[in-house]
């Protein structure tokens, strides 16, 4: 299998790994800079092949996270992504932000509600359900008010993850069934999507979008004061 190399920034954290699937992770950096996705993603990129030693031109694989999150994150991350797998004429996997939440929990055993914090009152969210040693999403990813999503647990038990249910830990800490995963989990990682690039079906590099899931903030913001 080829090096792959991994971009997640679909949350304020950013981060890109370089690895072979199934093999330890070469090298991994981590940043969360805001909103500065564009200012820091391709430096990361460029101090990773430097502390690693290795050139783009072994890598033989672009993985991307194409969301849902945060919308400036995603379209720097997917079109940065692009961009390389179009100039190294290599091809491309992708993953979902909740996936990479998940992917790091799958031996805990419950089932784990990855929680991405969508702003404006807001939340991305899916349930995945244990699967061998991996789990699978139980249904589409979906966007809900933080009450709602509580509302729908119940008092299922659930291990739930990522920055969403950190913001809103108090509404989930209050589910009889529910418990909220370690800080370090908060936010997808690369070296995630490094691992999943072993049954990730390969994509087009035209094929690769975002999956914002609703429209842009601006967008939000323009129709609310002319609306």
């Amino acid at each position: 299998m080829s090096l792959v190399l991994a971009i997640a920034s679909a949350t304020p954290e950013v981060s890109v790994a370089v690895g072979e699937p199934g093999a330890a992770v070469i090298g991994e950096i981590a940043l969360q800079p805001g909103r500065r996705h564009g200012e820091v993603l391709a430096p990361a990129i460029e101090s990773l092949c430097r502390l690693t030693g290795i050139e783009l031109g072994d890598v033989g694989i672009v993985a991307v996270d194409v969301g849902p999150g945060l919308f400036t994150g995603l379209r720097v991350g997917v079109a940065t992504a692009k961009a390389l797998a179009f100039g190294l004429g290599i091809p491309m996997v992708t993953g979902s932000s909740l996936g990479l939440l998940a992917h790091p929990l799958a031996g805990d055993g419950r089932p784990v509600v990855a929680v991405v914090d969508a702003r404006r009152g807001e939340v991305f969210w899916a349930r995945f359900a244990p699967r061998g040693e991996g789990s699978e999403p139980v249904a589409p990813p979906a966007v809900a008010a933080p009450a709602a999503l509580a509302a729908a647990l119940g008092s299922d038990p659930c291990l739930l993850v990522g920055d969403g249910a950190r913001r809103y830990a108090e509404l989930f800490d209050a589910l009889p069934g529910a418990a909220i995963a370690p800080r370090p989990f908060d936010h997808p990682r690369a070296a995630s999507l490094i691992d999943l690039a072993l049954t990730g079906p390969v994509v087009e590099v035209g094929d690769v979008t975002p999956l914002y899931l609703r429209g842009a903030d601006v967008r939000i913001g323009w129709e609310q004061r002319d609306g």
